[in-house]
């Protein structure tokens, strides 16, 4: 027994001595062998990279297991694989730095390039629109963007057939819109053509053709007021009956009662009709029978005047809307809401004989619309004449002997 414990003892002793002269060897060889500073520095920079592919004297085995122990510390760029090149690096030692290299930084995203825009409205519509010389398309519903356009000067163009164009410059901001605001004006031939458009609604507007041709026979009783040249106001109970050729006036105020009658350009007056009476009354009167509805639309039927208009539907209530032009003479007319005329201007070259005219209170009798007030007052004077009519009576078959002084149309006058 005690045999065997005593040999157990030598074999630990032994082999705890190997053991310790294992540890002493290993250490021993650490000892023997130190570190290489060419191959454990701090990654290589560019220019350190440059400089060891250049030492020649450095055998390239060397240099490459520096590089590939040691790394590099740059971005691989194509930059960079210039600069490598030209020190004579192959294509394997290229190789080997990209792989030890960080790679390329991405680049910046480029800067977006500053924009405007233009916002277009145009009427009529729709308008054709170009920029600098180019067709860019149309407006729709009078509206045109045009968007990511480089900030500066722009020259935009809007046309549109039968209109005049219209170019405008405009100056575009960065991430601002600038505004073009156009109205065409129609051109003569497109005005001429609105023109007789807007003259055949009027006409029919006031019965059509056969409305017309009631309107040339008219008896009314109303009153009328006279604006003297001296500023003073005189009113008269008014009866009166006119057809193309011929018409009679008889004007009463108080006792005094007054008859004007014409035949063509010519008047008669009753006896009774003196003083500024005689001054006032036919001039006046003949206002009123030069400008009635029928005799105007005659007037603008005659071929020497060519009717012209902006647009052949006009707003309402505009101060003129349709032109008549003919030689020396200019006739304006303004309309209303029902396309009968409201205002008429008629302007002569030398002023001598301009006129406005004013007509209201349209009653429907037959198929003819008639005003039942009226006003005519020469431009640049103080009288004029204004009327109302209670009661007016269209198309009606006068004779000749209808139209005679004191012919007893209006008996009642004198009863």
């Amino acid at each position: 027994m005690r045999s065997i414990l005593w040999i157990g003892g030598l074999l630990a002793a032994h082999a705890c001595l190997a053991q310790h002269t294992v540890a002493m060897e290993h250490k021993t060889s650490h000892a023997a062998r130190p570190t290489d500073p060419f191959l454990s520095g701090a990654p290589f920079t560019l220019d350190q990279t440059l400089n060891l592919l250049r030492q020649d004297a450095i055998p390239l085995r060397r240099r490459k297991e520096a590089i590939q122990s040691r790394g590099v510390d740059f971005s691989w760029s194509q930059e960079t694989i210039e600069k490598l090149k030209a020190t004579g690096a192959s294509a394997e030692l290229l190789e080997l730095i990209e792989s030890k290299a960080r790679p390329a930084p991405a680049p910046p995203a480029p800067k977006p390039a500053p924009v405007g825009s233009i916002s277009l409205k145009c009427a009529p519509t729709e308008c054709n629109v170009a920029v600098n010389g180019h067709a860019v398309g149309s407006t729709l519903s009078g509206t045109l963007e045009l968007a990511r356009l480089a900030p500066g000067k722009w020259v935009v163009d809007l046309s549109k057939n039968g209109y005049i164009s219209r170019q405008s410059s405009v100056l575009v901001d960065e991430n601002k819109t600038a505004t073009v605001s156009a109205v065409l004006e129609p051109d003569r031939t497109t005005e001429e053509t609105f023109g007789t458009e807007l003259f055949r609604k009027m006409v029919q507007a006031l019965g059509g053709e056969d409305g017309i041709q009631e309107l040339g026979s008219v008896e009314a009783a109303g009153s009328a007021t006279i604006l003297t040249r001296d500023g003073t106001n005189i009113r008269w109970s008014l009866r009166m009956r006119n057809r193309p050729d011929r018409g009679i006036f008889q004007a009463k105020a108080g006792k005094v009662a007054h008859e004007v009658m014409f035949s063509g350009n010519e008047f008669m007056a009753s006896k009774s009709l003196k003083g500024q009476d005689a001054l006032e009354l036919p001039a006046d009167f003949g206002y009123l029978r030069d400008n009635q509805p029928a005799a105007l639309i005659a007037r603008l039927e005659k071929p020497r005047y060519k009717m012209v208009a902006k647009r052949v539907d006009p707003e309402a209530g505009g101060e003129f809307v349709l032109f008549a032009e003919g030689g020396t003479d200019k006739i304006s007319i303004g309309l209303d809401s029902d396309m009968r005329p409201q205002r008429v201007r008629i302007e002569t070259e030398t002023g001598v004989g301009s006129l406005l005219i004013t007509y209201s209170d349209y009653v429907q009798t037959g198929q003819a619309w008639y005003p039942k007030s009226m006003q005519a007052k020469p431009d640049g004077q103080p009288h004029g004449i204004q009327v109302h009519f209670d009661t007016v009576e269209l198309n009606l078959k006068f004779k000749d002997s209808d139209f005679k002084l004191k012919g007893g149309i209006f008996s009642n006058f004198y009863n």
